[in-house]
């Protein structure tokens, strides 16, 4: 990094943006194997700090306590318990984290307010989506407040994402003007909100899509998970044909900074990282229409997709620091 004082902020923001990347992966593994309820309340579970792992820990009247979370007849199973105690456990962690983060971006309240600032939304973000985590055992497992709890961990990798890239501005900064002489070009904006615009819609899509999954999963019990592609709505094949839409918008991206002077630089690794990922998630989402829903595909698809979300989103926060970089601001104020 340019400054020394730059290094500690963009390494903490670094490990908690991967820290986010990872509970999204749990996340979405809670969900694959149908463990959303494997601790029916919060933020213990089963009463417990730590979670059983067999039925005779359990009080003797544990159905009728968790009789209105489903376990009037459905079996205990430590499996899917601890599964969503990790879940809880990865994000507890993130919390503190993040912590971390607002504490080593605390030096930027003066010399450049933007990153303390949204470190701080970081951190707000991350404990209304723990709440919403608890608002989703609460309502054992409602569909939409499950959407606003995924749509909860896109604010939290924005502002982390943001708060870290605008960090190292100086660096960036310098190697974009380096390559191009001026920076960003006029068209590289247009076309990052174009294609953050249609990846919106088409996650907008797939929280649909993961709403009647579940509601299959736990309404139609006597189908298999390779039937479950039947019962799924027609907006699924909306949003299967609108992932071309997303890769021809990528591609052209990518074709458009590879052709330019920012190839060497972090812009032309993203864009082409970008149009990896974009593939990935198109096999990832023929997996789950061929291959009857395979398990470990549902996880993967949502980390992917969050991933696509994230590189965009860090491209688009370039512009940040395309116009000053802080290294124009007063260095004292660090002190």
């Amino acid at each position: 990094m340019s400054g020394r004082m730059d290094r500690p902020v963009f390494i903490a923001g670094l490990i908690a943006i991967v820290a986010v990347y990872f509970l999204i992966l749990v996340g979405g593994t809670v969900r694959a194997t149908g463990a959303g309820m494997g601790c029916p309340d919060w933020p213990l579970c089963f009463g417990q700090l730590i979670p059983p792992t067999d039925e005779q820990q359990l009080p003797p009247n544990w159905r009728e306590i968790y009789a209105d979370r489903g376990y009037d007849k459905a079996p205990f199973d430590p499996v899917k318990t601890w599964i969503e105690y990790v879940n809880r456990l990865v994000g507890v962690t993130i919390g503190f984290l993040i912590i971390g983060f607002v504490a080593v971006s605390a030096r930027y309240r003066r010399v450049d307010p933007p990153v303390f600032w949204v470190a701080i939304l970081a951190l707000v973000s991350v404990a209304l989506n723990g709440w919403l985590g608890s608002k989703v055992v609460a309502t054992n497992l409602k569909p939409v407040v499950i959407s606003l709890h995924m749509a909860g961990a896109f604010a939290v990798q924005m502002a982390l994402i943001y708060a870290t890239t605008r960090a190292a501005r100086d660096r960036l900064s310098m190697q974009l003007v380096r390559a191009s002489g001026v920076g960003l070009p006029s068209w590289f904006r247009p076309l990052i909100l174009m294609t953050l615009a249609a990846l919106v819609i088409q996650i907008v899509l797939g929280l649909q899509i993961r709403e009647s999954v579940d509601l299959i999963s736990r309404s139609a019990t006597e189908l298999e998970r390779n039937q479950w592609i039947e019962r799924v709505p027609q907006i699924f094949y909306v949003h299967r044909s609108f992932s071309w839409v997303i890769l021809l918008l990528a591609g052209l991206l990518t074709v458009r900074v590879l052709r330019s002077p920012l190839r060497p630089t972090v812009v032309g690794r993203a864009s082409i990282g970008l149009v990896a990922l974009v593939v990935f998630e198109m096999l990832l989402g023929g997996a789950l229409n061929h291959l009857g829903f395979p398990a470990v595909a549902q996880p993967v698809h949502l980390l992917t997709a969050h991933l696509i979300y994230g590189v965009l989103w860090f491209q688009w926060c370039l512009l940040s620091v395309n116009s000053q970089p802080s290294s124009q601001l007063n260095r004292k104020a660090y002190v």
